[in-house]
Order: structure tokens, then sequence, then C-alpha cells
């Protein structure tokens, strides 16, 4: 692990008129223990790294690299690449090859969702020129795929799997341990269907 760049840290916070003590009650922790972080005494897990990039208003990669970690020595929360994409009536078909996001859309990522999460996340691009779907055009959501119907689903927007292996966006109302559920597509149209999957959209990144 590479030397942690102390002096960075107290700069950002001098120039924001905050203090070592405001952090650490932002992070829960004691002050003596931030002091130790800054001063190389103690290593900064990748949850108090995003912790302190939301404090000061600054990106996560940021604050990763002023603090001497890697995304590769910390094994950085989950991978994200972008492996599918959601059409106007709201099917999610998945990309022949996923694609990289940009980093920008990573930090968000990482803030929204908790940089310690180990979990696998997919992320899907919203493509809708029209329909119900347009205002989210370009928007990424991003959900952690899963066997079976996850309970924080019922209630939320979540990506359904199909019985026969379609996947849709839609919000869950109710579900029963057979896969009978009831689901509202994008349009609100309610309607009955027989899942497999279902998982609740984490977050949605304009």
């Amino acid at each position: 692990m590479a030397e942690i760049d102390g002096n960075w840290f107290h700069n950002q916070l001098d120039d924001r008129g905050q203090s070592l003590r405001a952090l650490a009650r932002h992070l829960g922790k004691d002050a003596s223990a931030v002091s130790r972080t800054f001063s190389g005494k103690r290593r900064m897990t990748m949850e108090e790294a995003a912790e302190i990039a939301a404090f000061l208003g600054v990106s996560v990669t940021e604050v990763m690299h002023h603090a001497g970690i890697t995304r590769e020595s910390e094994g950085l929360g989950p991978k994200i690449l972008l492996s599918a994409v959601i059409g106007e009536d709201g099917e999610v078909r998945a990309l022949a090859e996923p694609q990289p996001l940009p980093q920008a859309v990573l930090d968000k990522a990482q803030l929204s969702i908790g940089a310690g999460r180990n979990r696998r996340i997919i992320a899907a691009q919203v493509r809708a020129s029209s329909g119900a779907l347009s205002i989210w055009d370009d928007a990424v959501l991003l959900f952690a795929p899963t066997d079976g119907i996850e309970p924080g689903a019922i209630g939320a927007l979540s990506i359904c799997g199909l019985s026969g292996g379609k996947q849709i966006l839609a919000k869950l109302e109710r579900a029963r341990k057979t896969g009978e559920a009831r689901v509202v597509s994008p349009e609100g149209k309610i309607q009955e269907a027989v899942l497999v999957t279902a998982a609740p959209v984490l977050v949605v990144i304009p």
C-alpha cells in the first residue's frame, strides 16, 4: 500500500472550514482514529474513503489516490460493467459484450451503494426516446443479480425475471413464494406474471 498524503486531507478540511472532529463525527469514529489514519498508522477502509469523499465533496477516486489505496489492492467493492440496456417497452436486454462505465458514473455508484459491498453489481442503461421511460433516457440503473425473489423487491422498482426467460423493469406490487406476482409496468399497466427472480433497483444515476 502506498503512503497516505495526510497533508492533503488536512488541507481539504481547512479549505472547507471543517475540523477533524467534524469528519470523525460524520464517520461515526473517534477523532484519534481518524488522526491515526491520516498519519499512516491506521489503514483507511473503502467504506471510509466513500464517506470522506461525500463529506469533502470530492470523488472517491481522488480520496483513494491521496489515501494511497488502489482498486486492485483493496478489492474495491463490486466491479461494475454496463451489461444490459432497457428499451422503451421496459424489457431488459443483455449486451453481447459488457462495457466499462465512465469514471464519474462509477464514483456516484460507489457512493450510492456503499463501497464496502462485495456483491456483484450489474448496470443497465435506459434507452428510450419516447414513452414512460423517456424521462430516464440515458440513465444507468444498478442492481445485484439474484437467484430468487428478493424481499426488498416487493413494493419497489425491480428487475423482474419472468418464467419464460424475459427480464423486465417493473414495480413489483406483490409476489407469492410460488412465483405468482403482480407487476406494474413503467406505463402503469398492471399484469399478473410468474417470476423466477426479482432484484430491487439499488440506484438510478441520471
